[in-house]
């Protein structure tokens, strides 16, 4: 579970370079989100993205998954919780191997890769500085104190969601935002005329945000 594909792309000239840790969405791979932040490439930071190690055989969604979900909500916090293991030693790993040394990272996620990467992210913002949440809601409830933490670590987060996404509504986007804001994280929201997808609008508000939290 520890060995997860990846690619690295992006711009990065120094090894310090930031790093952003992009995890994709249910039935996504690594070389089918690459494809839809490619648009980001040419930043002068490094883009790591995983594939997830589960496969799910939803109709809906089928393929490549970051871990099961029955509706039990503490079966899902002991899921991200296993997720959030994974991860850090899958960046660790890669770091020491790659001898990459960034001076900060930002975690995106889209869709489930956003419920879990916020889940991470937000645990852990004495490692990220950031992070960007893409058609998915923050479960404010399980992250309360680490919330209010990360604010005081000058942690900042951008959701972006597509006002027609049927898959996880606006009010769960603008709830995560009110949620963050009340906890002290610095947080924008844009929303777009899109359904569930990283629309280029969506990618063009990154790149705009990115180069701003990154200079």
């Amino acid at each position: 579970m520890n060995d997860l594909r990846f690619r690295m792309d992006g711009a990065a000239p120094h090894p310090d370079a930031s790093l952003v840790l992009a995890l994709h969405g249910q039935g996504m791979d690594q070389d089918r989100f690459a494809g839809v932040l490619e648009p980001l490439f040419t930043l002068p930071v490094r883009f790591l993205v995983p594939t997830a190690p589960l496969m799910s055989h939803s109709r809906r969604f089928p393929g490549p998954s970051w871990y099961d979900y029955d509706g039990d909500q503490e079966r899902f916090r002991t899921a991200l919780v296993g997720v959030e293991t994974l991860l850090l030693h899958f960046l660790q790993r890669v770091e020491l191997e790659q001898q990459l040394a960034p001076r900060r990272r930002v975690l995106l996620g889209f869709s489930q890769g956003g419920y879990c990467g916020s889940w991470v992210a937000l645990r852990n913002s004495d490692r990220f500085s950031a992070m960007i949440v893409s058609g998915a809601r923050v479960k404010l409830e399980f992250l309360g104190d680490a919330i209010r933490r990360a604010g005081r670590n000058g942690f900042a987060a951008l959701l972006c969601h597509g006002r027609n996404d049927r898959a996880v509504r606006l009010e769960a986007a603008e709830s995560s935002r009110d949620g963050l804001t009340a906890g002290g994280v610095p947080t924008t929201l844009h929303t777009f005329d899109s359904g569930h997808t990283m629309s280029p609008e969506q990618i063009e508000a990154i790149r705009t945000w990115l180069v701003t939290h990154l200079e």
